[in-house]
């Protein structure tokens, strides 16, 4: 991403305030959403003595872990450190931008909830989506952190959702 480029994405945003308006509100909500929805799930598992949710408790907590030391070591910086852009959601947040810890935990919550039940996991991989969207849109991460975030995500979170044997 270049300063040109990224002005030249964020004008169309600039020119419609009620667009940039529902970006920033999906940038606050669509995570707590999220992060609202998954406690509930993990409580009618437990009310359901679902054995299914020792893998929707440890998986998640294993990717936001990894996630955690990764961008701790890299700690990248966001592009608003290292371009001179004005993001369109304004952080204050240095470094630690490689790879996007919303867009990883989304993704891992998304494939919690598909494990638990498709239905469910459908909506909210819709909202990983649009998370991993919105982060570089609005100036907050590199497109390259939010698709390292999904990509680790993934490669964690699938094969041990498939495959571990709890």
């Amino acid at each position: 991403m270049t300063e040109k480029r990224y002005a030249a994405i964020t004008a169309w945003f600039r020119e419609r305030p009620g667009c940039l308006r529902t970006m920033v509100f999906l940038n606050r909500w669509l995570p707590r959403c999220l992060y609202a929805a998954y406690p509930v799930m993990l409580l009618i598992l437990a009310l359901l003595r679902d054995a299914r949710i020792w893998k929707a408790i440890l998986v998640p907590a294993a990717v936001f872990a990894v996630v955690t030391v990764i961008r701790k070591a890299v700690n990248a910086p966001r592009p608003y450190e290292t371009l001179d852009i004005q993001p369109l959601i304004p952080k204050n947040k240095k470094g630690e931008s490689f790879p996007s810890r919303h867009v990883a935990s989304a993704f891992v919550l998304a494939e919690a909830f598909w494990y638990i039940n498709p239905f469910l996991g459908l909506p909210v991989g819709i909202m990983a989506l649009l998370i991993a969207l919105i982060r570089p849109l609005a100036g907050i991460h590199f497109p390259r952190d939010v698709v390292a975030g999904a990509l680790l995500s993934l490669a964690l979170g699938v094969p041990a959702f498939l495959f571990l044997p709890f």
